[in-house]
């Protein structure tokens, strides 16, 4: 067997991974005595995303057929001293993998043989039909392993342009190293629907992680989150009963399916819909209002495609508050710091006539968010360090 770390049994399954996600080239270089020919499993075509757990792979490459190929002695003579090389390039990284047949041990083939074989059969070290034993050395570079090392445990791989070649030579007296076949392919570019970058979901708004204290004012709020575009989320929204987690809730309510494909909300689910892209607005139709003064706890999730049914991804839950805009706290104690940045915010001849006239520091509302207390003072905090910076410029107004 292969006893370098990780060999074509690694790599035959990480070109699968990548050749899954970008519209690649076949280039073909044959000559009259040899033809080569290798294809991707349909599994592979299909998937969205892609890594060697969700294919079943295990840690040597073992594991679903992923390639399969033909090689076929194209003459009347037997051919002996046959090597097989693969390589496999990323533009930004160079080399990632270079296995090679060691010289010690070639293979035949008989006159007009065909020869049907897959990634398995290479793992093995054997060709069906063929006697003779191979033998491989090589596998990842060290930029290869840099590589793998930042894919953070799985083979989902990032937007480069990738080559992977199969090369079969011949060695003799008379002329040396002769390549008699080689198949290139080249991958590179996304498109629409076909290639899966991020696999997180990240919340943008209402609310915040569980735990805070954050309210909105609006009872038609816009649910927004960074994610892939083109794919379809699923958002639900739930009360907060009193009594079961916020996990608990969201997981109950995925027991049934979303309204607009049939299902129905539970008595403590708010809204449960399905919407393409990365937001939505809190329909008017269809769903349980929000109440003022209630909490309520929200989660997006979508699923994507891998080569032997689904997975799932979620984000986090948040959390959020409806008040009614006339709604009032206590006001909150601020050091000098905060006064002076209220200051900037309004202007100092704003601030002493609201002073003078009784009014305190009650909430700041962001995006139709309402902070309060302590928030609400940390808010005001980060507003006055991106003006400091920059990045907020006020006007004369």
């Amino acid at each position: 067997m292969i006893t370098y770390k990780r060999g074509l049994s690694f790599v035959l399954p990480l070109l699968g991974a990548l050749m899954c996600f970008v519209p690649y080239s076949n280039t073909f270089a044959q000559s009259e005595k040899i033809s080569l020919d290798f294809t991707l499993a349909p599994a592979l075509e299909k998937a969205q995303v892609l890594g060697l757990t969700s294919l079943g792979v295990d840690s040597r490459g073992s594991g679903p057929v992923l390639i399969s190929g033909t090689l076929i002695n194209n003459t009347s003579e037997r051919l002996d001293n046959l090597y097989f090389e693969f390589e496999m390039q990323a533009a930004s990284v160079g080399v990632i993998a270079k296995v090679s047949q060691q010289a010690a041990y070639p293979f035949s083939l008989e006159p007009n043989q065909v020869v049907f074989a897959t990634n398995n059969d290479i793992d093995r070290e054997e060709l069906p039909g063929i006697d003779d034993k191979m033998k491989f050395e090589g596998g990842l570079t060290s930029s290869g392993e840099d590589f793998v090392e930042t894919l953070g445990g799985t083979t989902t791989l990032p937007n480069d342009i990738y080559t992977f070649s199969v090369t079969i030579y011949q060695v003799t007296n008379a002329l040396g190293r002769q390549t008699l076949a080689s198949q290139v392919i080249e991958l590179g570019g996304s498109f629409d629907g076909g290639i899966v970058d991020e696999l997180n979901i990240y919340l943008k708004a209402p609310g915040d992680v569980v735990g805070s204290e954050v309210n909105i004012t609006n009872p038609f709020p816009q649910f927004s989150w960074e994610g892939e575009a083109a794919n379809t989320y699923r958002v639900i929204v739930v009360n907060d009963n009193g009594q079961d987690s916020p996990e608990t809730l969201i997981q109950s309510a995925k027991s049934s399916e979303p309204t607009n494909t049939g299902g129905s909300l539970l008595q403590f689910e708010n809204l449960d819909y399905t919407v393409e892209g990365n937001s939505l607005q809190f329909p008017s139709s269809g769903v349980q209002a929000l109440v003022s003064g209630q909490k309520y706890y929200w989660q997006v999730t979508t699923s994507i495609q891998t080569a032997i049914g689904e997975d799932e991804i979620v984000s986090d839950i948040w959390t959020f508050r409806l008040l009614n805009p006339g709604d009032t706290e206590a006001v909150v104690e601020m050091d000098q710091s905060v006064y002076n940045a209220i200051i900037q915010l309004v202007g100092e001849d704003k601030y002493s006539e609201l002073v003078e006239t009784g009014y305190g520091f009650e909430s700041i509302e962001i995006d139709d968010q309402v902070f309060t207390g302590i928030v609400g003072i940390q808010k005001i905090a980060e507003i006055i360090r991106k003006i400091e910076d920059g990045d907020i410029i006020l006007n004369d107004n």
